[in-house]
């Protein structure tokens, strides 16, 4: 069943005009918006705009090509909210702006002043600059819309589908066809914005076919309605996701890497959200986290030769001097044995991705359990390495960091697979609780603070069903998660740390 269901969902996407869904021609709407009213104050050109239901300042702004601010700037009486047939004064673009004098003599110009609380004064000898403070986030509304336009570009691979015969399909076809790779997370994707929009987030959706083949991803762009998108998800290969956030920058649309862990994608550019944490942010949680569970003993930290960061321990130890953690760096498991204390707990990190290595860790610690207090800490790529035995983990309270952690107990994830099951007859994959989580997150940051999500993503506490998003922004960059999960073994089971 969920194969006809998908196999005609590819189909419909590969018949759209331009491979995408919800095509609106929203240029020639925000030209129809642009008013031929022109006024002139203080020797300076205005169109003069009314208000119509549904409009918002963003809205304006954009038919204008100017700036929220200066269109606050010139009607401080909107930073109350704005109504229909309310009167604006709009700047034409490329005049020199001219400071709001401090102190003058009142004038009346009409009905466009009244109508929006304007206030313009004679210019005396000295001149001070109004500055606008930005509202506090949620009560902005200035960047707000009544529906907002989403791109996700998938590498859907449409071209393929003709050879798919769906009245005979070939065994394991989801596991071996290219263009059902990604389909999971647009799956998860798709409840999120059925799920908002029963709560009235109003979102149009334009999924793309973004494969690996970077002219095809260069005439995507060239698609003039692009310029219009209010957030763009771009599940893409290097290459094209470089391409594509050139064009976010350009632009100033705030883009989206789902997947990927390179902390390039964020340099110089402050419109990319990098959800993926990268291996930087674990030491900072792995020391968080101990101080956290930390009711004394000593931290053992294992340098292994073969490990490709050698830095990774001594900043680990630095991080946990400067909270006042008892630690040591040895070099190999034989030098962590000997300092092993029975009069204490023991807490040791090994810093090796080597499976051999693990294995052989995880069976000499597990001969010492009844000798020493211990407690092994894995990194993330263990939880995905064979022969790591469950008997071990336990005994040792095995602690693990990742970057998403799916709590099967968890009332919210029962209730998406009972959701994903219904709709598409089969379990949900990571990647549909990626799809979910990540649409979720940023949509709901869009309905609470406008297109302007950067300034506010921090204040956005959506509850995720795989992760804590903890977004940061280094001065000219992006923005990066920095939030890694850590659960432990207990009872045979995996509880959520942090």
């Amino acid at each position: 069943m969920r194969y006809f269901l998908v196999l005609s969902l590819i189909v419909f996407f590969s018949h759209l005009p331009g491979r995408k869904l919800a095509a609106q021609n929203t240029q020639e709407q925000l030209k129809q918006m642009h008013s031929s009213v022109m006024e002139k104050y203080d020797g300076k050109d205005y169109y003069i705009h009314t208000i119509k239901r549904g409009q918002t300042l963003y809205m304006i702004s954009k038919a204008y090509g100017v700036d929220v601010n200066e269109i606050i700037r010139e009607n401080p009486g909107v930073k109350e909210g704005i109504r229909a047939d309310q009167k604006l004064r709009i700047p034409v673009p490329g005049q020199k702006s001219v400071a709001i004098p401090k102190a003058g003599v009142k004038k009346d110009h009409g009905n466009a002043g009244k109508e929006t609380g304007m206030e313009t004064k004679e210019t005396p000898a000295k001149i001070d600059s109004v500055v606008v403070a930005p509202l506090p986030c949620g009560q902005d509304g200035s960047t707000k819309k009544s529906v907002y336009n989403v791109a996700l570009m998938l590498p859907l691979f449409l071209d393929g589908v003709d050879q798919i015969d769906a009245a005979n399909p070939e065994p394991g076809i989801f596991e071996t066809s290219k263009s059902f790779q990604f389909l999971p997370y647009y799956e998860g994707f798709r409840m999120a914005v059925d799920s908002l929009g029963k709560q009235g987030l109003k979102i149009k959706l334009h999924v793309y076919d973004a494969d690996k083949d970077t002219a095809r991803t260069r005439l995507l762009l060239e698609n003039p309605e692009l310029k219009s998108m209010d957030l763009i998800f771009g599940l893409l290969y290097h290459p094209n996701f470089q391409m594509v956030a050139s064009f976010a920058k350009k632009y100033k649309i705030n883009l989206i890497n789902p997947i990927s862990e390179r902390n390039e994608l964020v340099t110089g550019n402050p419109y990319v959200f990098k959800v993926q944490p990268s291996k930087q942010n674990q030491i900072k949680q792995l020391a968080a986290t101990l101080a956290q569970s930390f009711n004394g003993g000593q931290v053992l930290i294992i340098r292994n030769g073969q490990y490709h960061d050698n830095l990774a321990p001594d900043q680990l130890k630095k991080e946990c001097l400067e909270r006042n953690i008892k630690v040591q760096v040895v070099e190999g498991q034989e030098a962590a044995i000997i300092r092993y204390s029975k009069d204490e707990p023991n807490w040791v990190v090994a810093f090796s991705d080597n499976q051999a290595y693990v294995l052989d860790l995880l069976k000499s610690m597990y001969k010492l359990r009844n000798e020493y207090n211990l407690t092994l800490i894995g990194l993330p790529g263990w939880s995905t390495m064979e022969g790591l035995e469950n008997e071990y983990l336990v005994a040792l309270k095995t602690h693990m960091m990742t970057s998403s952690f799916i709590d099967y107990d968890n009332p919210a994830v029962k209730q998406f697979v009972r959701q994903y099951q219904d709709v598409y007859k089969t379990d949900p994959e990571l990647l549909a609780f990626e799809g979910f989580d990540q649409a979720y997150y940023f949509l709901s940051a869009l309905n609470a603070f406008g297109v302007d999500i950067a300034r506010c993503i921090g204040e956005s506490k959506v509850q995720s069903l795989l992760t804590t998003y903890d977004f940061n922004q280094t001065r000219e960059n992006g923005f990066e998660n920095r939030s890694w999960v850590i659960y432990r073994y207990e009872n045979y089971k995996l509880v959520k740390v942090r």
